[in-house]
C-alpha cells in the first residue's frame, strides 16, 4: 500500500509581508506619512467610505460657509482617480515609496545661511550646516510646492486666464486640471531630485534615464501610452519653480538683498529639532552650558574657548558688533560691551588663554580678530590681525599679569611648532612664564 506524505505548503506570504514592513519602516518620516496617508485615503475610497466628491479639493467648499477643510489633504493624499485596483493608482502609490526618500534624504539646502568661503565666520557656520539634518529643508520644499500648486491650480480653474491667454492658439481640455494634486505634488518632487542631482541614473520602466531626463521622459512616456498629461506638466513646471525660488544668488534674489527668495524659516528648524549647536538671536540670556561649574570670576565665553564651540563665539561677536553699529556708541561703550571677550577669572584667565591652552586655533583667530592671509601659490601661511573691537591682548598674563601668556601656553600643552604658536608669534605674541620680564 503506497501511502502519500502530506507535506505543509509554505506559506510565502509570511515573508514578503515581513519584507513589506520592513521596508515601509525604513522608509524616512516625511514619505511615510505621505504613504500612510495616501494608501488609508485611496482604500477607503476603493472601499466606498468616502466618495470621491468628498475627497477632491473644492474651493466652494473649503470656503465659509462650509469650511470642509479636510479636502485640502485628502486632496494631496487621494491616489486617485480610480481605486487601489487600478493600476495608474497603485503605479503612483509606487513611485511614490521608491523616488520620494531620495529627494528627503538629500533636499535642496534652503537654511537662511550665508556662506562666504574666505570668511572664518561663515566657514564656521557653514561646518553647522553641513552637518545639520535636513528634514525641514524637505518639509519647507512640501509645504511651498503645496501651495503653489494650490494657487496655480485656483488662478486657471477659478479664473479665466488660462482659456483668455489660450484662445485661438490650442484647444484646451476641461478641466484644464483636475481637483485632487497628489500627482502634481508627486511630479514636483520628481523634478525637484532631478534637477538637484542631474547625473544620477534611475530605471524607469525598465528604461535607464540619466536624472536630468526623467521629467521628460515621464512626459513623453505619458503621450505615447495615451494619459492624461496635464498633472504631471503642472507639477514638474512647479518643481521648477520652487528650484529657481531657492537657489542662490539669482539676479531677483540680489535685487532684493537676500541670498535666495525662499529659505526655511527658522522657526520650521526649531519645530523639527535640528537647530541644536546653533545659538538664536533671543538666546542672549539662556545658560549655554547648564551644569558645568565654570571658575569663580569666568563667563561662558571661557568655557566656550575651552571646548572650541566657535558657534556660541561667533554669536556673542555677532551679538557685539549689532550694539557697536548703533550710532550713539561712545568709546566707553565699546570697552563695556566687549568686556566679556576680556574678562579674567580668580586666577587672571581669560578667554584667550583657555583657547591657548586648549590649542583651539579657530577660536584664537575669532578673539584676537586675525584673518588668513596666506599665499596659496606658495603655500606659505601667513596671519595677519585686524583692527577689531574686542581689544584682546596677545600677551595677557596670568595670575595678576605675573604669569603666562597666550604663546607660553600654546608652547607648554601642544609643543612650539604648532599651528597656533605659529599663528600667534606672527601677530606679535611673546612667550613667557612665572618670573619673567616683558621686554620693552
Amino acid at each position: 500500500m503506497n501511502r502519500q506524505h502530506y507535506q505543509q505548503p509554505r506559506d510565502d506570504a509570511v515573508p514578503l509581508f515581513e519584507a513589506l514592513l520592513e521596508y515601509y519602516n525604513g522608509l524616512p518620516p516625511v514619505t511615510r506619512i505621505w504613504l500612510t496617508f495616501s494608501l488609508v485615503t485611496s482604500g477607503l475610497n476603493s472601499l466606498d467610505v468616502f466618495p470621491s466628491d468628498k475627497l477632491i479639493f473644492l474651493w466652494h467648499r473649503v470656503q465659509s460657509p462650509n469650511y470642509e477643510l479636510w479636502r485640502i489633504l485628502t486632496s494631496f493624499s487621494w491616489a486617485g482617480p480610480g481605486t487601489l485596483a487600478d493600476f495608474p493608482v497603485l503605479l503612483l502609490l509606487y513611485s511614490m515609496a521608491v523616488t520620494v526618500p531620495s529627494y528627503e534624504e538629500d533636499p535642496h539646502d534652503t537654511a537662511q545661511i550665508q556662506v562666504n568661503d574666505g570668511n572664518l565666520r561663515d566657514q564656521i557656520i557653514h561646518r553647522w550646516a553641513s552637518r545639520r539634518p535636513r528634514q525641514s529643508d524637505c518639509i519647507f520644499a512640501f509645504l511651498c510646492c503645496s501651495m503653489l500648486i494650490m494657487i496655480t491650480y485656483l488662478v486657471f480653474t477659478e479664473t479665466s486666464m488660462l482659456f483668455f491667454l489660450m484662445n485661438g492658439i490650442i484647444d484646451l481640455p476641461n478641466p484644464v486640471l483636475l481637483p485632487v494634486f497628489t500627482r502634481t505634488l508627486l511630479y514636483a518632487i520628481i523634478t525637484l531630485h532631478s534637477l538637484k542631482h542631474p547625473d544620477q541614473q534611475h530605471n524607469i520602466n525598465f528604461f535607464p534615464v540619466p536624472g536630468k531626463y526623467v521629467p521628460m521622459f515621464h512626459i513623453g512616456f505619458g503621450v505615447l501610452m495615451g494619459y492624461r498629461i496635464n498633472e504631471t506638466l503642472h507639477g514638474v513646471v512647479i518643481g521648477m519653480i520652487y528650484a529657481y525660488l531657492v537657489r542662490e544668488n539669482e539676479w531677483f534674489a540680489s535685487l532684493v538683498g537676500r541670498k535666495r527668495i525662499l529659505s526655511t524659516p527658522l522657526w520650521l528648524i526649531q519645530f523639527v529639532g535640528e537647530d541644536e549647536g546653533v545659538v538664536h538671536e533671543n538666546e542672549s540670556g539662556f545658560d549655554r552650558y547648564p551644569g558645568i561649574q565654570l571658575e569663580q570670576g569666568a563667563n561662558s565665553l571661557h568655557h566656550a574657548a575651552a571646548i572650541g564651540d566657535t558657534v556660541y563665539i561667533q554669536y556673542k561677536i555677532d551679538e557685539v558688533e549689532s550694539r557697536l553699529a548703533r550710532s550713539n556708541v561712545t568709546s566707553g561703550d565699546t570697552a563695556s560691551i566687549t568686556a566679556l571677550f576680556r574678562q579674567k577669572d580668580r586666577n587672571g584667565w581669560q578667554p584667550i588663554h583657555e583657547a591657548a591652552r586648549s590649542g583651539k586655533i579657530d577660536v584664537i583667530r575669532l578673539l584676537l580678530e586675525v584673518d588668513d592671509v596666506s599665499d596659496q601659490s606658495s603655500e606659505s601661511r601667513g596671519w595677519r590681525r585686524r583692527a577689531g573691537k574686542l581689544k584682546v591682548d596677545v600677551n595677557e598674563r596670568t595670575n595678576g599679569d605675573r604669569g603666562l601668556t597666550p604663546l607660553r601656553l600654546v608652547e607648554d600643552n601642544h609643543g612650539v611648532d604648532c599651528d597656533c604658536a605659529e599663528l600667534l608669534r606672527e601677530v606679535g605674541a611673546v612667550s613667557l612664564s612665572f618670573g619673567d620680564e616683558m621686554n620693552e
